[in-house]
C-alpha cells in the first residue's frame, strides 16, 4: 500500500493524469455522441490554497496534497471526490468522513482504518458497505470505472473488482 510519501504523491499524479487524459477524450466526443454538451468533468489540481491540514483524513491526506477535487458528472452516473474542506467539516460523522460520492447520491466514507465504504441508499443514515481496503485501491476501482465508460460506454460500479 503507498498511501504515504513521495511514491504516493508520484502515484496520485499519475492517476489524476490518467483521469483527466480520459475525461478529455470523452469531452472532445461527448455531444456527438450523446447529442447535448459534456459537464466540466476535472481533475482540479490542488493549489497552495487548497493544501490543508488534511490529518484527521489519513490517508487521504496526502492525495490532497496532489488533488484538490475531482468531478466527474457525465461519467457513468456521475462520480465525485469532495474536497478536503468538505471531508473535514463531517469528520464526526460515526460512519466517517464522506470523501466522494456519486451523481445518484451514493455517499463514499474513509473509515478510520483506511477503508472505503459506501452507502447502500442515498443517505448518510443508511447501511454502508465496504468497497475498498485502501484509498489506493478505490482510486484504482475508480480509474477502471472511467476507463471503461470512456472507452466502452460501460457504466462499472466502484465496489466491482
Amino acid at each position: 500500500m503507498l498511501s504515504e510519501g513521495e511514491h504516493w504523491s508520484s502515484w496520485v499524479r499519475q492517476w489524476a493524469t490518467d483521469i483527466d487524459t480520459a475525461t478529455r477524450d470523452m469531452t472532445a466526443t461527448f455531444e456527438a455522441t450523446y447529442g447535448y454538451p459534456a459537464g466540466v468533468n476535472e481533475v482540479r489540481w490542488a493549489t497552495a490554497d487548497d493544501r490543508t491540514d488534511a490529518g484527521p483524513l489519513a490517508p487521504m491526506a496526502g492525495f490532497y496534497q496532489v488533488v484538490a477535487e475531482v468531478s466527474l458528472p457525465d461519467v457513468g452516473n456521475g462520480i465525485f471526490i469532495h474536497s478536503a474542506q468538505s471531508a473535514l467539516a463531517q469528520t464526526e460523522d460515526p460512519h466517517g468522513p464522506v470523501i466522494g460520492s456519486t451523481g445518484g447520491g451514493t455517499q463514499f466514507v474513509l473509515d478510520r482504518d483506511g477503508r472505503v465504504h459506501r452507502s447502500v441508499g442515498a443517505s448518510l443514515d443508511g447501511d454502508f458497505v465496504p468497497v475498498a481496503d485502501s484509498v489506493e485501491q478505490f482510486l484504482s476501482r475508480l480509474r477502471h470505472a472511467v476507463t471503461e465508460f470512456v472507452r466502452h460506454n460501460r457504466i462499472v460500479d466502484l465496489d466491482n473488482g
